[in-house]
């Protein structure tokens, strides 16, 4: 008789889980990396591994409400979408970092999550999510461009590949998607992010320095939702073009100033594209989980704590699938324990 599914899927995961997470604070005597094992099979797709680890509960994008730390987020009542939009989706990384050295995400070799450098961290979370839930997942590796600080990269990096999806959802290497089983689809419900929108971006913290000279407060550039319009197109190339002052006076100080490309949208760009452009709350997505504000509930921004990115990312796959073996375990409970 052929072994239960669910036994296939544990054990596929349990060999996955071993090259993706170990406990970081664990250094047995001796202990040698982890060879690399091949995630290709007939029989047992990542898809279905990352489902298996993050999502028991089946949590789709029409599920009407989420809780978290005691508080209900739920959906509204006319959903914009109601089918997964698959590889209509792009999650994206734009870096001037090749991450190839040892103890970095594309270095071909053997692999120790313990000695795992904190953006690489990022990026896997990133690559993870996209898997989960069946959307494209893009690397752009890009030449840093003279006179500008690296984050200006994201700009033409998302520029270049933006006409081919629906939308892209651009993260920086310090930021995480926290809820690995709330597909992207849910959050666009959520937000109500509609074909009006052509930019949603979290604030940042209350506080002056977070501010534009207007006073008001900037939208976080490290988690960008952008979807395929014309519009899009306008204000990212508005944006990519701030500095070289064209269009806007005094731009070319945020070529490489504190915030950079952040600063010159916030304080010039926006302006002239308010009516596109949606403000998520800082609570939902920026920050961490432990600040007084700004927990991050669905993305978390570690600007401050970026030396934790692999720790954070791989102790929450390790309690995911740690839950799932507890499951199994209880679920056998009546066949295993054994009284004498």
């Amino acid at each position: 008789m052929a072994p239960p599914l669910k036994h296939l899927l544990l054990v596929g995961v349990l060999l996955l889980a071993s090259c993706l997470v170990i406990y970081s604070s664990y250094d047995p005597p001796l202990a040698a990396p982890f060879q690399r094992l091949s995630t290709s099979s007939e029989d047992l797709s990542i898809h279905k591994v990352f489902q298996y680890i993050y999502n028991p509960t089946g949590f789709s994008l029409i599920t009407p409400s989420f809780t978290h730390d005691g508080r209900l987020y739920e959906l509204p009542a006319e959903l914009q979408y109601t089918k997964p939009l698959g590889k209509d989706v792009c999650i994206l990384d734009v870096d001037t970092r090749p991450f190839e050295d040892a103890n970095q995400v594309f270095h071909d070799g053997n692999f120790d999550f313990a000695e795992l450098e904190p953006h690489s961290g990022g990026v896997m979370n990133h690559y993870s999510y996209a898997q989960t839930h069946g959307y494209d997942y893009k690397f752009v590796r890009a030449p840093p461009i003279p006179g500008r600080h690296a984050t200006w990269v994201k700009v033409p990096g998302l520029l270049s590949i933006l006409s081919s999806y629906k939308f892209v959802i651009f993260v920086d290497a310090d930021a995480l998607f926290n809820q690995m089983h709330i597909p992207i689809e849910w959050l666009l419900n959520y937000w109500s992010i509609d074909s009006s929108v052509s930019l949603a971006m979290a604030l940042d913290p209350e506080g002056s320095q977070n501010n534009d000279t207007n006073g008001r407060r900037y939208a976080n550039t490290g988690f960008i939702i952008a979807q395929n319009n014309p519009t899009t197109h306008e204000i990212l190339r508005a944006l990519d073009e701030c500095p070289e002052e064209t269009r806007y006076k005094g731009c070319a100080k945020w070529a490489d100033s504190r915030f950079d490309e952040q600063a010159a949208f916030g304080s010039y760009v926006r302006y002239d594209y308010d009516e596109y452009i949606r403000e998520l709350p800082c609570e939902e997505a920026n920050g961490e989980w432990d600040l007084e504000k700004c927990k991050g509930v669905f993305i978390q921004h570690m600007w401050w704590r970026t030396d934790a990115v692999s720790k954070r990312f791989g102790q929450s796959t390790l309690q995911s699938l740690m839950e799932r073996v507890h499951g199994s375990v209880l679920e056998d409970k009546r066949r295993i324990v054994q009284e004498t």
